[in-house]
């Protein structure tokens, strides 16, 4: 009999032509061993013989009869295999087994020359082959997700001839030269030579040090079946015939491998498929360092055999052939490919530095708009007012993307608390691992809040050496106001005419945005924001005014509290002086000044890392928020040691979670991507880049007037012809620009000033479909007048 363990039994495999009984033969066995009549229609198969069977009552089922060569225990590794993951996972959409009339998962039959074979039937998966393109967008998460999960359902499985020597199994792929003969082509040839060489010298070595188990080994779109109504749902998983004990990144090489074919974008495709393994198998640096080669091996594999299984079997040459050529012009694009810069996206995908080492979620009920707008309000208030005239339903993000609820994606460039990218998987994985080991109360030790303190404060002016974290920003701003009357012995306070500093009852005070200036206590009082990034006369700043003004009810600046950015009075670059004169005057009055970098800080404006270094001045206080965690509610305090003290001998101050371990991971993931990935110098470049297309398109647009602020962070003035603002003109084009994918806000006085604030991850192209929205919005406008 057969024995896979022989060393000519993959020879012996390939070379045995498949069976090849006939429609009748087929149902007699069908009926006499399992008591099955029906329709018999044929299946594909590599070597073996394959039916499908449709009964009027029973259902569909196929019935397997296995070459001649093939040995009785594969089969039955195969039939134990389903039947675990029928245990371990239920859910997975896999054939079940079918027993015979004697209870048997196995018979045997015998053809008229005598040649013997195993017979077996599982039960048919509904669904449809995916598309000729199987690679589209749709299938490719989902494919990563099943992947995994097949791969969690066999973790506990074994079967003494697991370890069976099969050519598809890519830690053979050295053995591939001995079939390179029939590789005729030289381009070809040198082609497969480099890539062998490439395995003997990156995978070999390595093979031994990773993880491995019995596997699939062939979870391709070949052997799966989706719904008919959804792409992208796969619900059948079939041909466990590869199935051997390899490791479980050759198992993903051979799925990505099967997804990257044709594909203009070979490498987008790799990353979102291991993205998804990777939620639910945390892949290992060693085996991401490995799978680029193994991608290669495995298109090889496929070419090589093919090339050699044909002369061996000419009569199914249409078969064994399918997609050669496709697949060598792949192989040449990878070739093209830069292997470190390859494997740097696969370690990026996991949130990994090779330094350091999807689909959208559906609700289960969907419900329509307007309920779902209806429930909100009467859960949540209505406070919680949304953007813009068609609110948004998001579901996920991903870098300067976000997805809504049907799978439309939108190019966010409004949310800075992204600020280093939607869902950034270096943070995320960050997140996940803290979460995974502690996260408590800051009355215990521990040694991240150091680590972030430290990095934090290494990038101010050495005074400001003591840092404290908060939870959000409007508790920053409230812990400097704080500790600015404790410190100054004064209790009034100097903001902009149109400032926005928090949502808590004391930041609310400070934040003219929000409130009528009419309706401010009388210890706060505002003066001008600079309308112009490049000059700045002294006499119209209104700080005179205003301390005067506090002078009169009684009252003495404690701080001089300034976002640095200026956004809510209209997004703003501080011209020189103009800090150092205001903060100048302010410490002549008795107070401190406070430089609010929750929204420009952590290198968003390109040229420094905060605001206030515009000019030669070094605050008191600076304060931060969510955009340092990426959204994760941690924010910042940085001061003086004296100041510090003042709080802490006066009043004291305590944080349950502010600076948690969770949130500081995440805030030092931030800090990390900002540097690994240069994402200062690209606010910078793409800051620059968005302006001067900015500065072409107003020529042709005499709506758009000014352009102000720097980096990622940037204002247009919108205009009407007499050079008034225009607010109902702003507000529809942020709107039309809703409508073709693009996000935006308003803001200023009038809110007639477009806000331009993305994720600072953002890019020349993303700058492009901006403009294109923005240009196309306007053209919207000009068509209407």
């Amino acid at each position: 009999m057969p024995d896979a363990h022989d060393k000519n039994y993959l020879n012996t495999l390939l070379k045995t032509p498949s069976p090849n009984f006939t429609a009748k033969e087929i149902k007699k066995f069908a009926n006499k061993l399992y008591g099955l009549t029906g329709k018999l229609s044929p299946l594909d198969s590599e070597r073996d013989q394959n039916s499908r069977l449709i009964t009027k009552k029973r259902g569909e089922f196929v019935i397997k009869i296995a070459n001649s060569a093939e040995d009785l225990g594969i089969i039955d590794m195969q039939i134990k295999a389903l039947e675990h993951i029928a245990l371990t996972n239920p859910d997975l959409p896999v054939p079940r087994v079918m027993r015979s009339l004697k209870k048997l998962t196995i018979e045997q039959i015998q053809a008229e020359n005598g040649t013997k074979h195993y017979i077996r039937v599982l039960t048919y998966l509904q669904g449809t082959p995916p598309k000729d393109n199987p690679t589209e967008q749709a299938l490719l998460r989902p494919i990563g997700e099943r992947l995994a999960q097949l791969t969690l359902a066999l973790r506990g499985f074994f079967h003494p001839k697991a370890n069976y020597e099969i050519l598809w199994d890519l830690k053979h792929t050295s053995k591939l030269r001995q079939y390179l003969s029939h590789v005729t082509d030289p381009d070809h040839h040198k082609l497969v030579n480099y890539f062998i060489d490439r395995f003997d010298q990156n995978v070999l070595p390595e093979i031994p040090k990773l993880r491995a188990q019995i596997l699939h080994n062939d979870l391709t779109p070949d052997n799966i079946v989706v719904s008919e109504h959804d792409p992208g749902d796969i619900v059948g998983i079939i041909d466990f015939g590869d199935m051997t004990h390899t490791l479980i990144i050759i198992d993903l090489a051979t799925t990505i491998a099967s997804m990257v074919r044709e594909h203009k974008a070979p490498v987008n495709v790799a990353v979102e498929i291991i993205s998804e393994y990777h939620k639910l198998i945390p892949l290992e640096t060693a085996e991401l360092r490995t799978l680029y080669d193994l991608i290669a091996a495995r298109l090889v594999m496929l070419n090589v055999i093919a090339v050699w299984r044909v002369t061996l079997h000419p009569e199914n040459r249409a078969y064994i052939t399918g997609g050669v050529e496709e697949t060598w012009g792949t192989l040449k694009a990878w070739r093209a490919l830069d292997p470190v810069e390859v494997t740097r996206r696969f370690f990026r995908a996991c949130g990994y530095w090779e330094f350091d080492e999807g689909k959208p979620q559906q609700e289960k009920v969907r419900e329509t708009r307007q309920t779902h707008l209806l429930r909100r309000n009467r859960l949540l208030g209505s406070c919680a007012y949304l953007f813009y005239d068609h609110p948004l339903h998001i579901t996920r993000g991903e870098g300067a993307w976000l997805y809504d609820i049907d799978g439309n994606r939108y190019l966010d460039a409004y949310n800075n608390v992204a600020h280093v990218g939607h869902s950034h998987p270096h943070v995320v994985n960050a997140i996940t691992k803290q979460a995974h080991k502690l996260n408590t109360s800051t009355r215990y030790m521990h040694g991240l809040i150091l680590e972030l303190a430290e990095r934090i404060t290494a990038k101010m002016p050495d005074t400001l050496s003591v840092c404290m974290f908060v939870c959000t920003g409007s508790e920053a701003n409230e812990l400097a106001w704080q500790m600015s009357q404790l410190a100054s012995g004064n209790h009034g306070a100097l903001v902009t005419q149109y400032a926005y500093h928090g949502s808590s009852a004391a930041t609310m005070q400070f934040s003219p945005e929000s409130i009528s200036q009419y309706s401010l206590p009388t210890h706060v009082q505002t003066l001008l924001a600079p309308t112009s990034d490049t000059t700045f006369q002294k006499p119209n700043s209104g700080l005179d005014d205003a301390i005067s003004a506090l002078d009169e009810q009684g009252h003495k600046p404690a701080m001089l509290l300034l976002d640095t950015s200026f956004v809510s009075d209209g997004v703003y670059t501080s011209p020189k002086g103009y800090l150092n004169t205001l903060f100048t005057k302010t410490r002549a009055a008795g107070g401190l000044f406070v430089a609010d970098e929750v929204q420009g800080g952590f290198g968003r404006f390109g040229q420094h890392f905060w605001g206030f270094k515009f000019d030669e001045v070094i605050p008191d206080i600076v304060t931060m928020g969510k955009p340092m965690g990426n959204g994760h509610p941690i924010a910042a305090v940085v001061t003086r040691p004296e100041i510090a003290e003042t709080l802490a001998k006066k009043t004291g101050y305590f944080n349950t979670f502010g600076g948690n371990p969770v949130s500081c991971a995440a805030a030092l993931a931030v800090l990390e991507v900002i540097e690994k990935e240069d994402l200062q110098r690209n606010a910078l470049e793409v800051g620059q880049y968005l302006k001067e297309q900015l500065d072409i398109l107003r020529n042709d647009y005499p709506m758009i007037g000014d352009i102000h602020g720097t980096g990622l962070l940037q204002g247009i003035d919108i205009i009407k012809p007499d050079g008034a603002p225009d607010p109902k003109l702003a507000d529809r084009l942020m709107n039309r620009m809703r409508e073709k994918g693009v996000l935006i806000g308003t803001t200023g006085e009038h809110y007639s000033i477009l806000k331009i604030r993305p994720p600072i991850v953002f890019q020349n192209e993303h700058a492009d479909i901006l403009l294109a929205a923005l240009k196309n919005a306007m053209d919207g406008e000009n068509q209407i007048n």
